[in-house]
């Protein structure tokens, strides 16, 4: 706390430093912050230290700053800003610097008096009036940089994921530091008597949202003569706050234009007196303490592992330090959660017994107990298959008991408030009743973190296990939070497992017997199951997208399988697995895949990952791998298997492809080629956004865009190129939209929001499953990202594939009930290709149409109405900047191509017409590459299982 001596006129004179610091209800002595849209938020007042001059974002001659000339009104050149600027949703490219306490993004303005918001100039006004910086009446002066020096990134970085939780992941790129050092207001004409104030805006963006930071020291006058002002105070006061410069939009501090604006530098709206921080880049401004503001509610991570432990920070508004904090997850008991800030804080999951989307609620009381608030968070609990371990299994393949070492991830965050770890095994137990529970016990404690390993010692008795490296300190009613390795067996010699896979059949005679003809039958080959992403996912436990130790743990003659994408009757999946060869394993023969009673994924009162695990995976390792001792006459002697394995694979059934049929596949690619779902293959050069796909009746839609097309130098070409699709399966399930963003490169979004791969590579939501695929490599080493949406419950699926330039589409449909119910860009989906240019208004056009008939009386037809678009929009965009109904492409190849055309396309007239269109060879041949991909698909898809078998028998 400090003393303010300084005489005011009687304005401020002994005050404490007080500021906004908890939320509580409104009361006469909270302080309230108005915004223009009918926005308050209040809290109680606390005290605190208030910032000074040093404290400010360096600035001066010493940090590189130009400074604006010393004189009245005086306004900066223009500042050109390195990326756009997000400003109440529409994107600002330069400033200029006003000595009136203003920075202008429109064209330069001087104004020399404040106005009442809204105005028709677009401004950032940490404290707008007539100041005066004549070097005949002080040495006041107004300073100001562009700067990305790294030093000041870090801490713009720091201070927005400080005071935005959400905004965890921010990178700040650039930074703007404007600087009102001592300066007088207007009339003023005594060296020594002036009133001073200092002030400074700090500008920060990371191409994508936009923070403005207002720090205040020593304020002292309010009015320049200019506004009405008597030595300073009086008249009309400074203006604070944001104009969006439509004359409708603005954001008001609420002492502004008001005699209290002499006090702004006790006031703050993150706790600190006399600093303000403000995000600006959406339609509305939002604050720290913003309690209505849902947006500012966020959770990091926002999902994390299902045994639980994990550390989550939680965007909060202004909690107060006597605070105490509990939270329930999906109805769970209470926990108590930590105060980490002002404005966030943390809480330990704790293990769960499902997956996907649950509800966090929290509930905050004040010191007498009483709750004044309770808030609601939304946070993903992922599968232990899908999540990413941060304990690792040193030569994980075949852990018998006895002695083994381990590391871990020394930098995770639950790790972090010790620089000791305790190390607990966790086993599953199956009791009586056929039910599954975790014990712990503690190997070791006390274990440095920073230690390159540790030894641990398993014993004999517990078959399914998993480690857990958690922090030293335990706190009182909370989960112990950790890090896990992945779930994995004990290895049993000869004799035991045998002994278990009897005990396991005869529990598992007791279960209803699986039959094949209730599954989906395996695709044949790899290639028929990498492209049948509507009806089966990659294992993760055996996934050639992943690179990582110890793949195909559990089958180790394959090295790709696939489950179902959806568990099936009575929650049983199938499990097919792929050699070397990229043929379906026979698990008479090799360890592939059977039938499983249990899908990973969980089903009705079935545990998610558990289950699977102890009542398919590890009989069949204790029965088939591990138990080797034969029978004569049970197995065939080819076989390496013992005479448990053969009952196993009965009991279990072994997968076969026999009654496969191939889902139907079309493509999007390049400068666009369409082949729709039927294989009829054209050309659509159209600018706007489209119906790609739908349901006769609308109960499915999916909707892409298409954007002129730019070559490396930024120059439009008379082209376009597919930069978005979003698609949604019924009005209350997921919308998925895939995006390119000049910023960030490629967006999966759910429901509007980016969805990060950072814990997982898989998500299930509602109707839709999300899988991201490692990247591709091409020939150039340029990185393109995939994933493959599949929309369960109608059989839709799309695998996107990304680079800078252009958005890769391949469709899917596995739904047999479809036929002759799709339309949309895609074609008329009813195994005839006449039909395919079917119009919305059922005209149909010859499949000979020029591609000039079908942009014109086709592909124009099914554009899409700003009420229907599903699409999201790029801050500073609507609907209509993505619309050219004007737009004519080029049609004909020209003749005067360069060489290298001929030596990237040979003969191909679709890849010239690319190149011509483009210019660029590299995405020409990517182009083509991915299409020659495509009919290899196709042809693979045209085998059928007996040429299949008799080729895998041969």
């Amino acid at each position: 706390m400090t003393w303010n001596s300084a005489a005011r006129a009687g304005q401020k004179r002994f005050r404490w430093r007080t500021v906004v610091d908890g939320p509580c209800t409104p009361r006469n002595d909270r302080l309230k912050i108005f915004a223009s849209y009918g926005f308050f938020y209040s809290g109680v007042f606390s005290t605190y230290l208030s910032i000074s001059v040093d404290d400010f974002y360096p600035f001066g001659d010493e940090n590189g700053d130009s400074k604006l000339p010393r004189r009245d009104d005086a306004v900066s050149q223009s500042i050109e800003f390195p990326t756009s600027f997000a400003f109440f949703n529409v994107d600002r490219h330069n400033c200029s610097l006003c000595e009136n306490g203003f920075i202008v993004l429109t064209s330069s303005y001087d104004g020399d008096h404040p106005e009442n918001f809204p105005i028709n100039i677009s401004m950032i006004s940490p404290f707008w009036d007539d100041a005066d910086t004549n070097p005949l009446y002080g040495n006041g002066t107004v300073w100001y940089r562009i700067t990305t020096n790294e030093t000041i990134k870090r801490r713009a970085t720091s201070d927005v994921n400080t005071y935005f939780p959400r905004f965890r992941d921010f990178q700040a790129s650039w930074i703007i530091i404007a600087t009102w050092q001592n300066v007088h207001y207007y009339g003023c004409r005594s060296q020594s008597g002036c009133l001073r104030n200092n002030f400074q805006a700090v500008v920060i963006s990371n191409g994508h949202h936009s923070i403005v930071m207002f720090n205040y020291v020593n304020i002292e006058w309010t009015t320049g003569r200019g506004s009405g002002g008597t030595a300073g105070l009086g008249g009309f006061p400074a203006q604070v706050g944001f104009n969006a410069g439509d004359e409708v939009r603005f954001f008001k501090v609420n002492v502004g234009l008001t005699p209290d604006v002499v006090n702004i530098d006790e006031m703050s709206n993150v706790g600190i007196p006399g600093v303000f921080i403000f995000g600006v880049d959406k339609t509305e401004v939002i604050q720290p303490c913003a309690v209505e503001l849902r947006e500012n509610q966020a959770i990091n991570p926002n999902s994390g592992p299902m045994l639980g432990g994990q550390h989550i920070t939680i965007s909060t508004p202004c909690i107060d330090p006597s605070a105490t904090i509990m939270a329930s997850f999906s109805g769970s008991s209470k926990y108590v959660c930590e105060r980490e800030s002002l404005l966030s804080i943390v809480c330990i999951t704790p293990a769960f017994n499902t997956t996907g989307e649950i509800i966090i609620d929290v509930e905050i009381k004040d010191q007498d107990q009483t709750i004044t608030r309770t808030l609601q968070y939304s946070y993903i609990v992922l599968n232990i298959a899908d999540s990413k371990q941060r304990v690792f299994r040193q030569d994980p393949e075949d852990w018998f008991s006895g002695y083994h070492n381990i590391s871990w991830d020394r930098d995770a965050a639950e790790l972090q408030n010790n620089d000791m770890v305790d190390i607990y095994l966790f086993s599953l137990i199956e009791d009586t009743d056929g039910h599954l529970s975790w014990e712990s016990q503690l190997l070791q404690e006390g274990v440095e973190r920073s230690a390159e390993w540790a030894e641990i010692y398993l014993e004999e008795q517990k078959y399914v296990l998993a480690i857990m490296v958690t922090s030293a300190t335990v706190k009182n009613d909370q989960p112990r939070r950790g890090i896990w390795s992945d779930v994995y067996p004990l290895a049993l010699q000869q004799e035991e497992a045998h002994l278990s896979c009897v005990d396991w059949f005869k529990k598992d005679f007791k279960f209803p017997p699986l039959l094949r003809n209730r599954v989906q039958p395996c695709p044949c080959t790899l290639d028929q199951a990498l492209l049948d992403g509507v009806r089966f996912q990659p294992d993760p436990s055996c996934n050639m997208f992943i690179q990582q130790t110890g793949n195909c743990l559990y089958r180790k003659d394959a090295k790709h399988c696939v489950h179902l994408l959806s568990f099936g009757p009575n929650g049983m999946d199938n499990m097919c697995c792929y050699d070397n060869d990229d043929k379906l394993i026979d698990s008479c023969y090799g360890e592939g895949g059977t039938l499983q009673r249990y899908h990973y994924l969980g089903g009705q009162d079935v545990q998610p990952f558990i289950a699977n695990f102890y009542f398919d995976v590890l009989p069949f390792l204790y029965c088939c791998r591990y138990s080797k001792h034969y029978l004569q006459g049970i197995k065939p002697k080819s076989s390496r298997f013992s005479s448990t394995c053969p009952r196993y694979i009965q009991r279990r059934q072994k997968s076969t492809c026999v009654h496969y049929k191939p889902p139907r596949p079309a493509l999007t690619v390049g400068d666009p080629h369409l082949t729709t779902l039927d294989g009829y293959a054209y050309a659509f050069n159209g600018i706007g956004e489209f119906v790609y796909l739908k349901t006769n009746d609308d109960s499915f839609q999916s909707q892409i865009r298409f954007e002129q097309f730019r070559d490396n130098n930024g120059n439009l070409k008379d082209a376009s190129d597919c930069t978005s699709f979003v698609s949604q399966h019924l009005s209350n399930s997921a919308v998925v939209e895939v995006r390119l963003d000049s910023t960030t490169i490629y967006h999966p979004l759910v429901n509007g929001e980016v969805l990060a791969f950072d814990e997982t590579l898989s998500y299930h939501f509602k109707g839709v499953s999300l899988l991201q695929i490692t990247p591709d490599i091409n020939h150039s080493g340029a990185t393109k990202k995939s994933h493959l949406i599949s929309f369960t419950t109608i059989g839709i699926a799309f695998q996107t594939t990304a680079s800078s330039n252009v958005l890769n589409i391949i469709p899917v449909v596995g739904n047999s009930s479809l036929t002759e119910h799709l339309r949309g860009l895609l074609g008329d989906f009813d195994g005839e290709q006449s039909n395919d240019l079917r119009t919305p208004s059922d005209d149909i056009l010859q499949p000979t149409s020029t591609s000039e008939e079908i942009y014109q009386n086709f592909g124009l037809k099914w554009r899409i109405t700003e009420e229907a678009s599903l699409l999201t929009y790029k801050d500073g965009t609507t609907y209509s900047n993505y619309q050219n109904s004007t737009f004519i492409p080029a049609f004909e190849t020209p003749t005067d191509l360069p060489a290298d055309a001929v030596e990237v396309c040979g003969d191909d007239q679709e890849c010239i017409f690319d190149y011509s269109a483009s210019g660029l060879p590299e995405l020409t041949a990517e182009t083509k590459e991915r299409k020659q991909s495509f009919l290899s698909f196709l042809d693979a898809f045209e085998l059928t299982v007996n040429e299949i078998q008799e080729e895998m028998h041969n």
